[in-house]
């Protein structure tokens, strides 16, 4: 029967083999995987081991277990599977997962796995390589599951900031909106800009004439920069946009222009928030006209955090307050804070200063290292590590965090510090920055609000799969847990 289960060596199951020396100064780039004892370590054009591969850390990372699904070149820090004996692959690295490798390092200066060693341990496992097979796919769906997840938040991030870097980086509405302005034909710019504004200026123009749309684009903001220069009030103007395709009997603007009224739309809901010229900023350079400069004392509210002592038990232990150091965010795939690895007591928040700090406070760890990122979805207290923006005069939080990682560089730059990089929340108050429009950062807002949202579901969705696998590895692949004997067709894994 498929359920089967034989008492035997490691060895007996697979063969274990070291993996081979290549220094980066002697590899090429040709597309095959190095893989380390920490994961995939860049690539090579000669390929050492034929997919499907399993792959453990010998030196270095020690207990880390890969899958490899395409040929590849396994590094001497390496033990890889040379030969599978007949079993299933996907059961093999789910099995190797349960094992404590610490029973079997070396007892050197630097542990490492001997495989001689390892190749004794004693083992439980299904003789039947197709119950392997439908056994490890069970955990195969839920890590499937997780990976999508944490692929899609990936996503949602990358639009949240392509989307900041286009409005509030390279201000491309605002260079749309002016070359708009004067129908798109750089001659009649000539003299009315400063040269670094107008080769962004040229750039920005390159980039709409590459659009597959490009003439119905420009149309529609030929006929916006129409009905904003008539200067009607903010929302009349937007409203005379949207509707300027209907009105062919009324108005020039859909003969001038012949704009697609889904296009005019969507520039209406965006384009009519910024404006169409540049001013001087003596600290900031060129920025929108209208626009503001400020510091981050005078917009933001900041604070910082501190640690009850860790010596006192009423401070720590059936603490049931989320408590964040920066370590929380280490490895983090998302900005999002949903949990902390610590917990205090209402006697330790006691001792913290800046107190509970409420949903949405954006949080930026100020030391060792700079720079790791988070939106709270959780009340949370800090420890000294922190900088926190708890509120502000104009933007919101989906832009403050979004501002913060377009400005990292600037932060690390200006951070002090002799053992490790450090800034001060004086030196942070310092920065400069600009503030949008009150409309165009709304606008932003409520596209981010949303991919956060859909952000945060998705890591409340893989903190439970990721709990159901964590429970159910051992337990399936022990033989505490079985599954049916069912006999199916092989599942190929992607």
């Amino acid at each position: 029967m498929g359920s089967d289960w034989i008492d035997c060596e490691l060895g007996d199951l697979i063969e274990l083999k070291r993996g081979y020396d290549l220094p980066k100064t002697k590899r090429v780039n040709g597309g095959v995987p190095v893989v380390s004892s920490s994961g995939s370590s860049g690539e090579h054009n000669e390929i050492k081991v034929k997919a499907p591969g399993v792959v453990t850390g010998r030196y270095g990372t020690i207990g880390e277990v890969f899958y490899i699904e395409d040929d590849f070149w396994p590094l001497n820090t390496t033990l890889y599977v040379k030969n599978f004996k007949g079993n299933d692959p996907l059961f093999v690295y789910y099995f190797l997962k349960t094992i404590r490798y610490s029973d079997y390092t070396d007892k050197g200066a630097v542990p490492g796995i001997n495989r001689n060693h390892i190749h004794k341990a004693k083992v439980k496992v299904p003789v039947d390589p197709i119950y392997q097979r439908n056994l490890a796919l069970k955990l195969y769906d839920l890590d499937s599951k997780i990976q999508l997840n944490q692929k899609t938040n990936q996503t949602l991030e990358q639009m949240a900031q392509a989307l900041f870097k286009s409005w509030f980086v390279d201000f491309d509405p605002v260079f749309d909106n002016l070359l708009a302005s004067v129908d798109f034909k750089l001659d009649n710019l000539e003299g009315s800009l400063p040269d670094e504004l107008k080769h962004k200026a040229q750039r920005r123009l390159a980039a709409l004439n590459s659009l597959e749309n490009a003439t119905q684009c420009k149309a529609s903001l030929s006929a916006l920069a129409h009905e904003l220069q008539a200067q009607l009030p903010t929302k009349e103007a937007t409203q005379a946009a949207v509707q300027v395709s209907e009105k062919a009997a009324e108005t020039p603007v859909k003969a001038n222009f012949n704009a697609n009224p889904d296009i005019l739309a969507q520039h209406a809901n965006t384009h009519a928030h910024f404006p169409n010229e540049f001013e001087h900023n003596e600290q900031l350079g060129w920025i929108p006209k209208g626009w503001s400069a400020t510091s981050v004392e005078d917009e933001f509210v900041v604070k910082g955090g501190s640690t009850p002592s860790t010596k006192n038990p009423d401070f720590w232990e059936g603490g049931e307050i989320h408590w964040t150091s920066p370590k929380d965010l280490s490895g983090n795939t998302t900005k999002i804070m949903l949990d902390t690895s610590r917990k205090i007591t209402s006697a330790g928040l006691k001792k913290i200063t800046s107190g509970l700090l409420p949903i949405d406070t954006v949080l930026m760890s100020s030391r060792a290292p700079v720079g790791y990122l988070a939106l709270a979805k959780v009340p949370v207290a800090i420890n000294q590590g922190y900088i926190a923006i708890t509120d502000a005069k104009t933007l919101s939080s989906e832009y403050t965090i979004q501002w913060l990682d377009s400005v990292m560089d600037e932060i690390k730059g200006i951070s002090g510090g002799t053992t490790f990089a450090e800034i001060s929340k004086k030196t942070f108050k310092s920065i400069q920055l600009v503030i949008p429009s009150k409309k165009a950062v709304e606008a932003y807002t409520e596209v981010t609000k949303m991919y956060y949202e859909r952000i945060t579901a998705s890591v409340q969705e893989i903190n439970t799969l990721t709990e159901t696998r964590d429970y159910l590895l051992p337990k399936l692949i022990s033989g505490e847990l079985q599954i049916p004997d069912v006999a199916t067709d092989d599942e190929t894994v992607d």
